[in-house]
């Protein structure tokens, strides 16, 4: 007789995380203690890192993760990720 293998329920599932949703530059701004205008400014000093072929540093800005139509949006787990790792305010990066 073959064995019965019990099926899977709700309880054996693998536990899922919900999909993160992107949030906008006012949320960001929001989230880390600062104005939109002062985001937008460190997004523009890590882009001008870039186009001037400078490594990024811990403390730059994380590039968007996706746009929304014109404008940029991150994850939260890119922004707390970036919010962990840079200095504070009077200090050095390593």
């Amino acid at each position: 007789m073959p064995e019965r293998v019990p099926e899977q329920g709700a309880d054996d599932a693998p536990e899922r995380r919900p999909a993160e949703v992107p949030i906008d530059t006012a949320a960001v701004a929001g989230r880390i203690g600062v104005t939109p205008a002062t985001v937008r400014l460190y997004l523009k000093r890590t882009r001008r890192r870039i186009a001037a072929d400078l490594p990024l540093r811990p403390q730059d800005f994380p590039l968007p993760d996706v746009q929304v139509q014109r404008s940029p949006a991150w994850l939260p787990s890119t922004i707390d990720a970036w919010m962990t790792r840079r200095p504070g305010r009077g200090r050095t990066a390593p």
